[in-house]
């Protein structure tokens, strides 16, 4: 923001009137001769010319002779509330006409291919929603990934919001002006314990089309709301690496940046991590029924099936994509078989065996 100066107005006292304008000045000098230039009479300056239209000008507002204050209002009167209130450079006001505030932090650099995309902010955002059908405002299926390798974090933001809703709530603070408190739990070095950190940001995001993020997505919307609560955590992930593109998956644990699992991201509390391998089919069930049942996190990870083109078609056909997370809905032990959700917000996996599930996927993690 450029440094904002004030510029003094003249104040020209209106002719007639109670404050005697237009009258000689009883200061003022004159000659017993002819009227001498009032530039050559020595009582005359630039400052006495100020004040004399100064003292005028407020007498004519009501205030009594000699009880005037030449640099502000009459003397005796309420104090200005903004009179030593000024913009200093890198403030973000909001204009109190009612316009919106602005984070102070610079907005996150953006993947590489999406350098220059309009940005847009969101001015009916609100963190929370609650829509039909929704048992709370926070619900799981609130979660949309968007053109960002970062599944591993809104799938956890939907086992987050599954296990335990109002830990979710409690993240976000609407500051009520267009900016937002977001509270992660931060490890300061890979050794030490989670501590909770808090950002401000916006409801400026990037945008792929008039109200479409191109990132994490829109939960519920009306015609009065949008809900932005997988944005905001996402958009606030990012500050706390000033890119998008740090979060991707790949990116996420380094550059300073110590993590240790999504829901202890969210939660503050440790992440427990399984490898499927030698797992037999009654432990992988119960290890992701239990977890549903005591209310903790769970997210599961598919394997990398790249170079296995015939093994891909046969877990897409299932909905199943490699090193992608998903967020485990339910269990059903006597069938053997798991509902799944995938952070897309589509192309759930639904009925899949437990032997399939031992195939495809490579770990389970499980919030505590």
């Amino acid at each position: 923001m450029s440094r904002q100066h004030a510029t003094p107005t003249k104040s020209t006292p209106s002719k007639g009137g109670s404050g005697g304008a237009g009258k000689a000045p009883t200061s003022a000098r004159t000659s017993t001769a002819a009227q001498a230039p009032l530039e050559q009479d020595p009582a005359f300056s630039n400052s006495f010319m100020a004040q004399t239209l100064l003292t005028s000008a407020i007498e004519q507002e009501g205030a009594e002779p000699g009880q005037v204050d030449l640099f502000g209002a009459a003397m005796g009167g309420k104090e200005d509330p903004d009179k030593y209130w000024f913009a200093e450079d890198g403030d973000e006001i909001a204009p109190k006409t009612g316009g919106r505030a602005q984070q102070k932090d610079a907005l996150p650099a953006l993947r590489q291919k999406h350098e220059g995309s309009q940005v847009e902010d969101f001015t009916k955002g609100k963190p929370f929603v609650k829509g039909e059908g929704d048992q709370h405002a926070v619900d799981p299926h609130d979660v949309k990934q968007g053109a960002l390798g970062d599944c591993y974090l809104i799938a956890g933001m939907a086992a987050v919001a599954r296990a335990d809703p109002k830990a979710i709530q409690k993240l976000i603070k609407d500051n009520g002006d267009g900016t937002f408190d977001v509270t992660l739990h931060i490890r300061k070095s890979p050794y030490s314990r989670p501590t909770p950190v808090t950002k401000t940001v916006d409801a400026r995001l990037a945008v792929k089309g008039a109200g479409r993020p191109l990132y994490a997505g829109l939960g519920d919307v009306t015609a009065e709301e949008q809900e932005l609560w997988t944005a905001l955590i996402e958009k606030t992930v990012a500050q706390h690496k000033n890119s998008y593109d740090l979060i991707s998956g790949g990116n996420i644990n380094g550059h300073g940046f110590n993590f240790a699992g999504a829901t202890e991201l969210l939660t503050g509390r440790t992440e427990g991590y399984f490898r499927t391998d030698g797992m037999d089919a009654d432990t992988a069930l119960l290890t992701i029924q239990i977890a549903l049942d005591e209310g903790k996190p769970v997210t599961v990870d598919s394997r990398n099936l790249e170079s296995d083109a015939e093994l891909t078609r046969e877990a897409n056909g299932r909905n199943v994509y490699w090193n992608h997370a998903y967020a485990p809905e339910e269990v059903d032990l006597n069938g053997g078989k798991l509902d799944l959700q995938n952070p897309w917000g589509s192309d759930h996996v639904n009925d899949l065996p437990v032997d399939l599930f031992l195939k495809y996927y490579r770990s389970i993690r499980v919030g505590a």
